[in-house]
């Protein structure tokens, strides 16, 4: 990254009493490491931060161990984040009292002038200022990667500076200070860059431990394509600043839920092949699965997720379960390959966050179920080179 790019953020974040942290909707770990490791820095300069994210397959719970910054809140939502100012000119009539209630789905003000009746044209409607300063955008390709935050407040994209932190190559350069590097590891490795240059490499220990753990959690210990000479260089440094590997390692790969452990165990038995390429691996689990094991319905999306970690060389991962009320539901992540599937050829087809899409399928069986997924993916399972 640039001096400009460096000196500008500096500037931006110093002048801030409030930042708001904005990851896209159900964010990656490495997202929200490098969002902790960016309020503790905050902290450090007694700047309020506010972290906020959806998380619908409730991953983010698994760095609950990372130490929490003292002046920052974590939302799910940031509705409600700006008032409606209603303002009165009093010059020629003063205002005695104002009384509320709320009246079935009705919020009545009682305003008492002081003489006669109030003029509506002496009334003014105006939003307030938003309580934040900046926004600070971690891991987001575009404003929409928000989802529901952006559908929420829209305005607050438009009315408060970005500073765009990414490390994809399809980043839209939204901010009006875009740090993007698409040969980083991780924003994580981004941010840690970017503290050695504003600290002269005296990044704390938090920050440190923060950051170290979205490298490991994004690299899977060093171990995938995404592990760069640079990653394993910062990772060095961050663990001279304090950051503790073993801690780390025992929290993302040890120290997991039991339950987690026997689902993962049932995916990975039952994993095969479509018959149309080895590029497409399919896995289920049925409702009796999923109760032996005591798995919460976000275990099912880490089971995705290791089927993914297990076969690199996947492009398609399709895992079928069966909910409490025996419907099948095919999750199929496309991650790894160009397609874009559409509900105007699939039926019962929904979008989720990451190129991940749940199908409800009508068969009765967990045999019939993967059979009808396939008939349903064939036109594009047959596009797999």
């Amino acid at each position: 990254m640039s001096q400009s790019e460096i000196k500008q953020f500096e500037k931006l974040v110093d002048s801030s009493k409030h930042i708001l942290v904005l990851l896209p909707e159900n964010p990656r770990g490495d997202h929200f490491c490098s969002a902790l490791a960016l309020a503790h820095f905050c902290d450090l300069k007694n700047i309020k931060t506010t972290i906020a994210f959806t998380d619908p397959y409730e991953q983010i719970s698994l760095f609950e161990f990372l130490p929490q910054p003292t002046t920052t809140d974590i939302t799910h939502s940031i509705a409600g984040t700006r008032d409606l100012i209603i303002t009165f000119n009093t010059k020629y009539n003063k205002i005695l009292d104002v009384k509320t209630g709320q009246v079935d789905d009705e919020f009545k003000i009682h305003v008492t002038p002081e003489r006669g009746m109030i003029d509506s044209r002496d009334f003014s409607f105006l939003p307030g200022k938003f309580p934040y300063d900046i926004i600070i955008t971690v891991g987001a390709t575009d404003k929409e990667s928000m989802g529901q935050l952006y559908e929420e407040i829209p305005d607050i994209f438009y009315e408060l500076p970005i500073i765009n932190i990414d490390n994809k190559s399809a980043n839209e350069q939204f901010g009006q200070i875009n740090i993007v590097s698409a040969i980083a590891s991780s924003t994580s490795e981004i941010i840690g860059d970017l503290f050695e240059e504003i600290t002269n490499k005296k990044i704390s220990q938090k920050c440190a431990q923060c950051l170290l753990t979205g490298i490991i959690s994004e690299t899977h210990s060093f171990q995938n394509h995404k592990t760069t000479p640079q990653a394993m260089t910062l990772s060095s440094r961050l663990i001279e600043y304090g950051a503790d590997q073993q801690i780390i390692i025992r929290n993302l790969y040890r120290n997991l839920p039991f339950s987690l452990l026997q689902l993962w165990g049932r995916v990975m038995k039952n994993l095969t092949t479509s018959k149309y390429n080895k590029k497409t691996v399919i896995s289920s689990l049925s409702q009796q699965d999923i109760i032996q094991t005591h798995a919460k319905t976000h275990h099912i999306y880490s089971a995705l997720e290791k089927m993914k970690e297990s076969y690199p060389s996947g492009q398609i991962f399709i895992l079928i379960y069966e909910d409490e009320n025996n419907a099948f539901i095919a999750l199929i992540d496309v991650h790894r390959s160009n397609i874009v599937l559409t509900d105007s050829d699939i039926n019962n087809l929904t979008q989720l966050p990451n190129n991940i899409y749940k199908i409800i399928l009508s068969t009765k069986t967990t045999e019939t179920a993967t059979e009808e997924v396939c008939d349903l993916l064939t036109p594009y399972l047959k596009q797999l080179k």
